[in-house]
């Protein structure tokens, strides 16, 4: 089941938006040019971007994610992220555990 952080990093486009958003999300219901930014799945990465028209499959709304981020188009996810790394480097300072201070937050955070 995909579930939102309690304060999830926005863009200012969809903060006023977000209580829609998460609804249309779980309905399955399109949005065009949102994108939900969330820990990568594999070990690697540290985020992945998805459009929101993903969402509209039963597969991925069922699927364990967490959103950290929402963002109303591609680029402006892209800045949100560089944003959400900044916050973390100036906050831990640590350059080596991005994807850690990420994971601490969802616990925080869910």
């Amino acid at each position: 089941m995909v579930r939102f952080v309690d304060r999830p990093y926005m863009t200012a486009k969809a903060g006023p938006k977000i209580s829609t958003i998460k609804w249309k999300m779980a309905c399955g219901i399109g949005m065009a040019g949102y994108h939900f930014i969330t820990l990568s799945d594999n070990g690697n990465d540290l985020f992945d971007i998805y459009p929101a028209a993903v969402f509209k499959q039963k597969h991925f709304r069922r699927s364990d994610r967490v959103i950290l981020g929402v963002a109303d188009s591609m680029r402006s996810a892209r800045r949100l992220i560089s944003d959400m790394v900044m916050e973390c480097l100036d906050n831990s300072g640590d350059i080596n555990n991005i994807r850690g201070y990420y994971e601490n937050y969802i616990k925080e955070h869910l």
